[in-house]
């Protein structure tokens, strides 16, 4: 979301090649046995939705010339939403509009009030920076929407990461806003922006009408390829391209079926007036959906697999993280599995994955370069 509307168009995804293990047991017996004497990992605690996460809200690209903040928050009213995700900056260079007069005038209006800037990696230092003067001027969190630009900047996105993360705090509520479908996007360093001590969650651009899909096809090929970061989900969808009322009603609905804590639309300046009063109307409440992780076999690569590499290493492997799913991480992944007490067959299912995320992922340096994976 550069100010350009996304053009991408979506492609169902196919299955991932499946190719048999041949790891024989007596190498998994091993493999446990050596896991015992091990010392046992930090496990992760299950993630919570910072609060000012936990809304739903609108994004504002441009703000119109001498529009107050109260305007802003006016305009956005019928959508009924709890805060805006106004627009602070664009790579290294901040956005005039975002200014702590704006930003006081939508929180004294009772809105809470998020900066969003768009990384392209060039300079991840001055672009952290950026970020930082948005918290100065009093966002209250801030979203990073980072897209195909950083593909294979591993290096580039822990620096900004960690610049941001120096100058702001571990506390401080930041959410990565980008591509929705994982596996479509095997270079791009997910499990950098939602890894330890990184970003709190994550928001997919769940743009439906540029997809070419419909509201419940998006759903089903992001909700579960998201969750294998363990960070809360919480959908980002369009109002640009006149969006059917229904949709954005679905759109809702599934949200609150997946159990996400906020939503958000993107965005204010293109929205219709019945769109709007379509985000406002009460919904009935949906029946529960349960979020599944994707099944991954030997033969998968890509950034989801430099995540299950991190995950085992800190459940006991020692596997380079590469991002290619071989032999020896279906070794691993087997070990895993009979260590939890699951059937041992070296795939990454979702049991697995349930498992693997009570783990702190370890994390490598990139600052020589990216995994094998992204290069």
């Amino acid at each position: 979301m550069t100010g350009h509307m996304p053009t991408t168009v979506y492609r169902m995804l196919w299955p991932k090649l499946r190719l048999p293990i041949t790891a024989a047991l007596g190498f998994v017996i091993a493999s446990l046995a050596i896991g015992r004497l091990m010392p046992i990992a930090a496990l992760a605690a299950r993630p919570s939705t910072p609060t000012p996460f936990a809304d739903t809200a609108l994004w504002v690209n441009q703000v119109p010339i001498q529009e107050t903040g109260q305007e802003l928050v006016a305009a956005a009213a019928p959508a009924r939403v709890q805060a805006l995700y106004v627009k602070a900056g664009d790579g290294s260079a901040a956005a005039a509009q975002f200014s702590p007069a704006l930003v006081s005038e939508i929180r004294s209006a009772g809105v809470t009030v998020c900066g969003w800037t768009f990384a392209y990696g060039l300079n991840p230092t001055a672009e952290a920076g950026v970020a930082v003067a948005a918290v100065r001027n009093g966002a209250q969190c801030l979203v990073i929407d980072v897209e195909g630009q950083y593909d294979k900047l591993y290096g580039a996105a822990q620096l900004f990461v960690r610049t941001l993360r120096s100058q702001l705090g571990a506390r401080f509520p930041i959410g990565l806003a980008s591509q929705a479908n994982v596996l479509q996007h095997p270079q791009f360093p997910y499990s950098v922006f939602l890894g330890p001590g990184a970003f709190n969650v994550v928001l997919p651009q769940m743009y439906w009408l540029d997809f070419g899909v419909s509201v419940d096809a998006a759903y089903a090929t992001t909700i579960g390829v998201n969750s294998i970061y363990g960070r809360p989900i919480l959908p980002v969808g369009q109002l640009y391209h006149s969006p059917q009322s229904t949709e954005l009603a679905r759109f809702r609905g599934l949200a609150d079926a997946f159990g996400a804590r906020g939503w958000s639309f993107f965005d204010l300046d293109s929205a219709q007036p019945q769109a709007l009063a379509a985000l406002g109307a009460p919904l009935p409440k949906p029946a529960r959906k349960a979020i599944v992780a994707p099944t991954l076999h030997a033969g998968a690569d890509g950034d989801e697999i430099v995540q299950a590499q991190e995950l085992l290493n800190a459940a006991g492997a020692r596997l380079p993280v590469g991002g290619f799913f071989g032999a020896t991480t279906a070794r691993a992944v087997a070990s895993f599995q009979l260590r939890h007490h699951l059937r041992p067959n070296g795939a990454l299912t979702p049991a697995t994955w349930k498992d693997l995320l009570r783990f702190h992922p370890r994390e490598p340096s990139w600052a020589s370069g990216p995994p094998d994976s992204a290069r």
